[in-house]
């Protein structure tokens, strides 16, 4: 213990080092005789732990020296020890902030008296450190996001903090000393009961909450609550700690809505394939027939078998497009086509009491763009018309039209641009929108629909497609009149020039060459190869890869090019393919896939190929790919067409990839 000691009599000061070092031995004393030293002592690095003063001193007395421990912030116990002090100044003494005074014919008393000093300052220390830790732990609860709120356990409030009032959307001064039944809404009350029932068993209790806020919101909170124990271990009040968690609860419900989409995404694949090789023979058997068939109403029903066959197939590459986001690429694309389709649908699926006021005219623009997304903007936008004219029904615009944008024109449109665009213009009679909706439309996932009616991307899906393809979106809408979107989509003028007859040739025969067709279903096989034997080709087929190279090697020489399927069991497609290119390199080889759309020669296991073709095809589809097949100069030289290579048809698929 170090200990100051201020005293100009050196024999007092000598009978006191006895007496202390006697009572705390290895105690260290400074005596300090006068003020400088004094004030020396209290500047030093290493200070004491106790001070003892003589009242009275030469040009200094003890009064002044207990004033500069003090304005020293110094705490540590200050005793006087005089001869004589009078009672008044004894007094002043203690006011000033000395701990107590010692007389010096009663020096036996001066140990107790440090004894107890020492003790209760150790104990203040305690407490003061405690206040700064309360002070710093009321800054840290006042200033914390969570709401924390402290209540006793009959339920009064007895500590709300700034999160808690921006959680609640109530101020602390409306509920502090106030029971939560007077603040909560009898939903979040039960709910809130529920927790502290719980809490009540098991010391804590945490769960999600849905409240609604005093100003409206309606929130996701994480609550948790726990008893706080008094110093005998008995509850004596619940701490309750909420976090809103809404906007995590939000990127999780996307989070899961994208691995459900991934989920489809992968099963649409894993039947694109089978469903393709069931709708391939359907397709190719109706031309057969009808060149054999002669009665009216025979050729009717091929009619209807092969337009039901190629809806089937468009629907497949929809739905396997849009689970992986694409659809095939961009082409040239007719768009009355895809209006008619979306036609049909509104026609088969939507309310009666849903009116559909279609103008398509004839001489619509072709666009470069990717029909399935052009037939996603077109679906999106008729079903969220229809959600606005639900349940009374009422009048749906479906129109398209062809129009010139001048510079002037393109300033007065929110995006807009100048240029040749073909309007797509969907339209209801339905209730409208607010102004603060409309600000909001195109956020990802937001909708005015119920729980688990709507997904919100459809109309921030439309804006994407739209500016992806060089275009723009406007809305027009009115509360109780109906709204109105209208898709501004660049035209392709050359195309426009040369008409459709320049995308429509004629499907052309053989010359007698040699064809390796391979394929593992039978019923794919068996057409195929029929098919373009009654075409003029000669055929031999294989049923998988393996077979496909014994056939190869025997016929090398004759065989003008390869048909072969790119999922088989034993050898597949691609390694087939390369196989093939080993034995002889400039062989000509046909990919025929049924997953997705065909894609491209940059496309996973087509590089080895010199084109493909997507099934379900058309008679035409393979004849006319073949033939650019065999006229490729080399298998790097021609680009990989899909089906939509295939000429121009009267069917719904034809139409979404014509070209």
């Amino acid at each position: 213990m170090k200990i100051l000691h201020l005293e100009d009599n050196s024999n007092d000061a000598e009978f006191v080092r006895e007496i202390l070092s006697s009572e705390f031995p290895g105690c260290v004393i400074t005596l300090a005789q006068s003020r400088e030293p004094f004030v020396a002592a209290l500047m030093a690095e290493v200070t004491p732990d106790l001070i003892i003063s003589d009242f009275s001193l030469p040009a200094f007395d003890g009064l002044a020296a207990l004033a500069l421990v003090r304005q020293s912030g110094l705490f540590v116990p200050f005793v006087f020890l005089s001869g004589s002090i009078g009672e008044e100044r004894a007094i002043a003494a203690v006011r000033a902030g000395a701990y107590d005074y010692v007389l010096k014919d009663n020096m036996a008393r001066l140990p107790v008296v440090i004894h107890r000093a020492l003790d209760d300052f150790a104990q203040r220390r305690c407490r003061k450190e405690d206040e700064r830790r309360l002070l710093e732990l009321a800054g840290i609860i006042e200033r914390a996001t969570e709401a924390i709120v402290v209540s006793d356990m009959a339920g009064r409030i007895t500590l709300w903090n700034e999160g808690a009032a921006r959680l609640y959307g109530i101020r602390a001064a409306d509920a502090l000393g106030r029971f939560s039944e007077e603040i909560l809404s009898n939903n979040e009350l039960a709910q809130i009961q529920e927790a502290r029932a719980a809490t009540l068993q098991t010391g804590e209790c945490q769960r999600e909450l849905s409240i609604t806020t005093r100003d409206g919101r309606n929130i996701i909170i994480d609550f948790r609550m726990t008893l706080v124990p008094d110093a005998a271990g008995r509850p004596s009040a619940r701490l309750s700690i909420a976090t809103d968690i809404t906007e995590k609860k939000k990127l999780e419900e996307q989070f899961l809505r994208t691995q459900r989409m991934e989920s489809l995404g992968l099963l649409a694949a894993g039947i694109a394939h089978d469903l393709n090789n069931v709708l391939a023979p359907m397709l190719m058997s109706t031309t057969l027939l009808r060149q054999r068939a002669t009665a009216v109403q025979d050729l009717r029903v091929l009619d209807i078998m092969e337009k039901s066959a190629e809806r089937g197939s468009a629907l497949v590459r929809q739905i396997v497009g849009f689970a992986h986001g694409a659809g095939g690429g961009f082409r040239l694309t007719q768009v009355k086509h895809l209006l008619q389709d979306v036609s049909e649908v509104i026609h088969a699926s939507f309310p009666k009491s849903i009116v559909l006021d279609e103008h398509i005219p004839g001489d619509l623009w072709p666009i470069h763009a990717n029909p399935t997304q052009i037939h996603q903007i077109l679906l999106n936008l008729a079903v969220n018309a229809r959600d606005a004219m639900l349940p009374r029904g009422g009048t749906l615009r479906l129109r398209a039209e062809n129009m010139v944008i001048d510079e002037r024109a393109a300033r007065a449109i929110e995006g807009g641009r100048a240029g040749e665009f073909l309007v797509l213009d969907v339209g209801d009679s339905g209730s409208g929108m607010t102004p603060d909706v409309l600000q909001r439309i195109w956020e990802p996932f937001f909708t005015t629909k119920g729980e688990g009616k709507g997904t919100g991307l459809g109309l921030s899906t439309v804006r994407g497609i739209a500016a992806a393809h060089g275009g723009f979106v406007t809305v027009d809408t009115q509360v109780k009149h109906g709204t109105t979107f209208r898709v501004f989509l660049p035209a392709e003028k050359l195309a426009r020039d040369k008409g459709d007859a320049a995308i429509a040739p004629t499907a052309p025969d053989g010359q007698g060459e040699l064809i390796l067709l391979v394929d593992d279903e039978a019923n794919v096989r068996n057409l195929a190869a029929t098919t373009l034997t009654m075409h003029g080709y000669r055929v031999i087929t294989a049923l998988d890869g393996v077979e496909a190279v014994v056939l190869f090697t025997k016929h090398s020489t004759e065989i003008r090019a390869v048909i072969s399927d790119l999922n088989m069991p034993n050898l597949d497609g691609p390694a087939l393919a390369l196989v093939l290119r080993r034995l002889r390199p400039d062989v000509k080889i046909l990919a025929m896939t049924g997953q997705g759309s065909s894609g491209s020669s940059n496309a996973p296991g087509l590089a080895a190929f010199t084109a493909s073709i997507q099934k379900p095809f058309t008679v035409d589809a393979l004849l006319t790919t073949l033939r650019r097949v065999l006229h490729a100069e080399s298998p790097a030289a021609l680009p990989h067409p899909t089906a939509a290579s295939r000429p121009a048809s009267r069917s719904i698929a034809d139409a979404v990839t014509s070209q």
